[in-house]
């Protein structure tokens, strides 16, 4: 699993090397980090007082910012490398599944894996680190007082937990989105490979989609993040700002695997519209290399006029109803995310009232 996951998107991480020892499940691998980096912030706060002062307060638990974000953002933490994970591993189980799905030519499917691109250490270092430039930005969205930061007592433990946590989980957003981007473009550029394809039965195509909707996942799961800091008003700009980002980037992840196979559908479709067309102003070969060459004989006007219309219906993008049911579900999760606000808040109060 290792190798597969260093082949793809470059040598494992830390985060990467720790999830693999633990002999879990991502789920549980997942949770079981979450909740251990949550029981070191709360010895941490009752040792430094933040947590009787959080208490003495007479706003909820969920009203405070602080005590919010750094809940939210060391699920956030544990969640990504498990993301970029799925990702790889996504990926590399999408092309098995391609291996034997299609005529890949006469050099054959390793030829073809062969010629994509290759991972890069230093692009992926240099997604990290403009990753972490999104601490600051979102700081002064959120404040938008950059003196706040030079004030004394305002460094107290929950600060430089949001602020440490925040540039390592802004690290592994930025290597998770090039991973995502690297898996995409490969996929892309895959399906150029392909000698042929059955529009009458395009199941075959389905790794591609499915690679997409794995691809729209942490987007989504940052747009739930900042769904549920909706209520705090500090909060609007750096939702508007960086949610939009988010939403753009989420759409075009999701195309990203599909546009080479969009590309290759277009033009069998172009391919097999001139032979039909061919074939009905009287071309008896037209129809050799067709889907239906061998019902060419017994195929009349009639026939071939109907073909040429189920052509043209033929979906340009590898997206079956239940892959674009899959997709709404996840488009959901921000909604939700809002929704389920206020139970998420009473559900933690419950826990540590």
């Amino acid at each position: 699993m290792a190798t597969e996951a260093s082949d793809a998107s470059g040598p494992l991480g830390f985060a990467d090397r720790l999830y693999d020892r633990i002999p879990l499940s991502p789920f549980w691998t997942g949770a079981l980090v979450a909740a251990a980096l949550l029981g070191v912030l709360l010895a941490i706060a009752a040792a430094t007082g933040d947590l009787a002062r959080l208490f003495a307060r007479e706003e909820t638990w969920w009203s405070n910012r602080d005590a919010r974000l750094t809940v939210l953002l060391t699920v956030l933490f544990a969640y990504l490398p498990l993301a970029r994970r799925a990702v790889v591993h996504g990926a590399r189980t999408n092309l098995a599944a391609l291996r034997g799905s299609f005529a890949w030519g006469p050099d054959g499917f390793e030829a073809a894996v062969r010629a994509l691109p290759r991972a890069s250490r230093r692009a992926r270092i240099a997604a990290g680190s403009l990753g972490v430039l999104a601490v600051p930005l979102t700081a002064l969205l959120v404040d938008r007082d950059p003196g706040l930061y030079f004030r004394s007592g305002y460094w107290r433990a929950a600060q430089l937990w949001e602020f440490g946590l925040g540039a390592m989980l802004c690290w592994m957003a930025g290597t998770l989105f090039h991973a995502i981007t690297f898996e995409g473009r490969r996929l892309s550029a895959l399906a150029h490979a392909i000698a042929s394809i059955d529009l009458l039965d395009r199941s075959a195509l389905a790794p591609f989609a499915r690679q997409g909707l794995l691809s729209s996942l942490p987007g989504l799961i940052v747009l739930s993040f900042l769904a549920l800091n909706l209520g705090d008003r500090g909060w609007l700009w750096a939702t508007g700002v960086l949610g939009a980002l988010a939403l753009g980037w989420t759409t075009a992840v999701v195309l990203l695997p599909m546009r080479g196979v969009h590309q290759r559908l277009q033009r069998a479709k172009r391919d097999e519209l001139v032979r039909v067309n061919a074939a009905i102003r009287g071309d008896d070969a037209a129809l050799v290399g067709t889907t239906i060459a061998r019902r060419a004989a017994s195929a009349g006007l009639a026939d071939l006029i109907e073909y040429r219309r189920l052509v043209e219906a033929v979906p340009e993008w590898p997206l079956d109803p239940g892959l674009r049911a899959r997709f709404l579900l996840y488009v959901a999760l921000p909604l939700g995310s809002w929704l389920g606000g206020a139970l998420v808040e009473r559900l933690i109060d419950a826990a540590l009232g």
